[in-house]
C-alpha cells in the first residue's frame, strides 16, 4: 500500500484521482457520458442491500411526483482488500477446505444447506429502468413486473456491522382484528369510489353553476377558468383512485404488506415464490428463512401452503452491492415463466430450517401453471434489510379499459421492433454504447430549458435535441369550455351532460391507474 501512496514521488498522477474515488462517480459518469440528464439523483449505499435501496428510492421518487422515470441499480467490483476482510470475517467459503472436501468451484455456494460455509464472492451490476404504470402505458414500455411494495428497515442495538438482524418483520406490522376491515374487500372499495366520483358530479355541477353567474372577462379569461376546474377534478379523481385503488394511507389493523396484496385483490396465499439473500451463511440463511416464517405466520398463511424458496446465489456468487438487482431479475423471469428454478447446490437441507414450515426448499426445478405475486429480500452490513413484493404484470392490464390496453399493445410491439432493430445494429456495429459529446441543447438555451416545465426535446440526428421555440403558454382544452359557453348562452342546464363528458374523457385518461 505505501508503495502506490508515494508513487507520486517518480511519475506525475492523474489530478482527478480523489474525485473517481468518491461513491457518486459511476452514477455521475453514466450521466456525463450517456444521459445528459437534469433530473433527481439519489445515491444509496446499502452494502450488499444497495440494489433494492435503489428500488425503494426509485419508486418513492416518481409516487412523489418527483420523477416520471428513474434508472435504480447497484455495483460491485471483485477486489483483494474486499476478498482478504471477507475471508478474515469467515463470510466466504474457504477454497482449500473447499477443495480438499472435494468440491468444485461451483459447489462452493450452498445456501439453506448443512453444509454451507459462507458465500462465493462475484461482481457485477444490476440496473432497471422504473416507471409509474401510466408512463409506461403511454411510452409503451414493455411490462416486467409491478413494483407492489418495498421497505428497508435497520435493526437492533448490537456490536456487530454484518449481524443479521429482523427489522424487515415491520413489514407484517398490525394488530389482526377478528374480522377483516372492508377496506381490503375489491367490492366496498368500488361502491366507494362510486359515491366519491358522485360527490366530484355534484362539486363539478356547483362550480359551473358559479361560472354562469360570474361575469366573464374574455375568451381566454373564460378558457382558463374552465381547465382550472377541470383539473381540479382530475386531481379529486385521482385522490379518490389513490384512496380506494392504491390504498394510499395506512392502519394499525392493516399491515403494509396485507395492504400491497389487497391492492390488487391478492393475499398472503397468493405469494407463490420467494427470493431470499441466501448467502449460504449460517446466520443468514437461518435467520431470513425466521423472518419470512413470522411473516407468513402473522398474516395467516395456510398451514401446508409452503411457499418454494430460491437461492440464486448458488449459481450466481454473491455480488453485493449488485446482489438483489440481479434478484428482481429472477424474480420477474420467474414470474413470468411460472418455471420456479431449483437450488442445484441443495445437496441436504439443514435440519434446524424444519422450524419454518412455511417454507420448502427445492433442488428441482418446479414448472408451476401461473404465479401471482413473489417477495425478494436483500440483506447488507450495516443494518440495512429490505424487502419487495412482485406483482405479475397481467393485474395491471386487466386494470385497464380494452381499447387502452389495445392500444398500448400496438405502442409496445412498435417499441420492441425499434428495440431490435437497435440491438442487432449495435451487435453489427459494436456501437451498444454511444457517448454524448454535447448536451441536448445549447448553451443560451440551458436556463431556458430547465426553467420550462413544458420543454420537450425531439428528433436529431438519431438522437433528442431542444430546438426550435420552446413553449410559453400552458395549453388548455378549448372543446370543454366552447361546449359550456353554448349551454350558458342558451341559458339551458345542461351541466349535467358536461359533466359525463367530462368523466368519460377523465376516466379514459386516468383509468384505474394512479400518476
Amino acid at each position: 500500500m505505501s508503495r502506490r501512496i508515494f508513487s507520486r514521488k517518480r511519475k506525475r498522477m492523474n489530478m482527478e484521482c480523489a474525485d473517481n474515488s468518491f461513491i457518486n462517480t459511476v452514477a455521475g459518469w453514466v450521466n456525463l457520458l450517456l444521459m445528459s440528464a437534469s433530473g433527481p439523483v439519489k445515491i444509496p449505499v446499502g452494502a450488499c442491500a444497495t440494489a433494492l435501496q435503489s428500488v425503494e428510492i426509485a419508486a418513492d421518487s416518481i409516487l412523489t411526483g418527483k420523477a416520471k422515470i428513474m434508472i435504480a441499480g447497484g455495483f460491485d467490483d471483485f477486489s483483494e482488500e474486499g476478498s482478504f476482510e471477507f475471508g478474515n470475517m469467515k463470510a466466504t467459503a474457504n477454497a482449500e477446505t473447499e477443495f480438499a472436501m472435494g468440491r468444485e468451484p461451483g459447489e462452493f455456494s450452498r445456501p439453506m444447506t448443512s453444509t454451507r460455509s459462507g458465500f462465493m464472492e462475484s461482481q457485477g451490476c444490476g440496473v432497471h429502468v422504473i416507471m409509474s404504470a401510466k408512463t409506461a402505458l403511454e411510452l409503451g414500455a414493455t411490462i416486467q413486473g409491478i413494483v407492489a411494495y418495498t421497505e428497508t428497515h435497520t435493526d437492533k442495538a448490537g456490536r456487530s456491522i454484518p449481524a443479521p438482524g429482523q427489522g424487515t418483520l415491520s413489514i407484517a406490522r398490525e394488530i389482526t382484528p377478528k374480522e377483516a376491515l372492508p377496506l381490503l374487500d375489491v367490492k366496498y372499495r368500488a361502491r366507494q369510489l362510486a359515491f366519491r366520483r358522485k360527490q366530484i358530479s355534484q362539486w363539478l355541477e356547483n362550480e359551473h353553476e358559479l361560472l354562469k353567474m360570474e361575469e366573464s372577462k374574455g375568451d381566454e379569461w373564460f378558457q382558463n377558468r374552465v381547465t382550472f376546474i377541470d383539473n381540479e377534478a382530475k386531481r379529486q379523481e385521482k385522490d379518490a383512485l389513490a384512496t380506494f385503488g392504491m390504498l394510499v394511507g395506512s392502519d394499525p389493523s392493516i399491515a403494509p404488506l396485507r395492504r400491497a396484496l389487497a391492492v390488487w385483490g391478492l393475499d398472503i396465499d397468493a405469494v407463490g415464490v420467494i427470493s431470499c439473500h441466501g448467502t449460504s451463511t449460517k446466520a443468514n440463511d437461518k435467520n431470513e428463512s425466521k423472518v419470512y416464517n413470522s411473516e407468513f405466520e402473522k398474516l395467516g398463511r395456510t398451514k401446508g401452503n409452503a411457499v418454494p424458496v430460491i437461492a440464486q446465489k448458488s449459481l450466481t456468487g454473491h455480488p453485493k452491492g449488485g446482489a438483489a438487482a440481479w434478484q428482481f431479475n429472477g424474480l420477474l423471469q420467474t414470474l413470468n415463466s411460472a418455471l420456479i428454478p431449483g437450488n442445484h447446490n441443495a445437496d441436504n437441507i439443514a435440519e434446524e430450517l424444519r422450524a419454518f414450515p412455511h417454507l420448502f426448499y427445492p433442488s428441482q426445478p418446479l414448472q408451476k401453471v401461473r404465479l401471482e405475486c413473489g417477495m425478494l429480500t436483500s440483506f447488507g452490513f450495516g443494518q440495512v434489510g429490505g424487502q419487495a413484493l412482485i406483482v405479475h404484470p397481467r393485474y395491471l392490464f386487466a386494470a385497464i379499459p380494452e381499447h387502452e390496453l389495445a392500444a398500448y399493445a400496438k405502442k409496445r410491439r412498435a417499441r420492441e421492433l425499434d428495440s431490435y432493430s437497435r440491438m442487432s445494429s449495435a451487435l453489427v456495429n459494436n456501437n451498444l454504447v454511444q457517448i454524448k459529446d454535447a448536451p441536448p441543447y445549447s448553451a443560451e438555451m440551458e436556463p431556458k430549458v430547465l426553467l420550462n416545465p413544458l420543454a420537450r426535446a425531439g428528433p436529431s440526428k438519431n438522437s433528442y435535441a431542444f430546438t426550435g421555440k420552446l413553449p410559453s403558454v400552458v395549453p388548455v382544452n378549448e372543446a370543454n369550455a366552447s361546449t359550456l359557453k353554448a349551454l350558458f348562452a342558451q341559458d339551458v342546464s345542461g351541466v349535467g351532460y358536461v359533466f359525463h363528458q367530462l368523466m368519460v374523457a377523465m376516466t379514459d385518461k386516468i383509468g384505474l391507474i394512479p400518476s
